[in-house]
């Protein structure tokens, strides 16, 4: 898998994820322990891999503490990665598309949401 298609993964988990959690909130059920699990997971494994690939590619050197930023706060630590991983003149540009990245995210979530609440039935 390619760091891009891992993002391509990511967005469709949040999508799917929005959808469930209007499920959940419009028929007044309790989602199954093991879809949360799952999805936990997911978006715990999924920016934590994206970041393996990136910092392969890039050779970087991978340190413990890092790898534990990236899956308890993914955001923050990618942040961190991209502040330390990108030359110069590239960092700022790199936060901003981790940014609008995060923005895609949440928008991901809501249009899943909204694509429940529009379904006939």
């Amino acid at each position: 898998m390619t760091p891009k298609n891992t993002l391509y993964a990511l967005l469709m988990l949040m999508f799917a994820c929005g959808m469930t959690e209007a499920l959940s909130g419009a028929t007044r059920l309790h989602l199954p322990a093991w879809w949360t699990l799952l999805c936990a997971f997911l978006l715990s494994f999924l920016p934590y891999y994206w970041y393996r690939l990136d910092s392969e590619a890039r050779l970087y050197r991978r340190s413990r503490w890092m790898s534990s930023a990236v899956v308890a706060a993914a955001p923050l630590g990618i942040g961190l990665y991209l502040l330390r991983s990108r030359p110069q003149g590239a960092r700022l540009g790199a936060l901003a598309r981790l940014s609008g990245f995060v923005l895609l995210m949440l928008g991901a979530a809501m249009v899943g949401m909204l694509a429940f609440f529009t379904m006939p039935g």
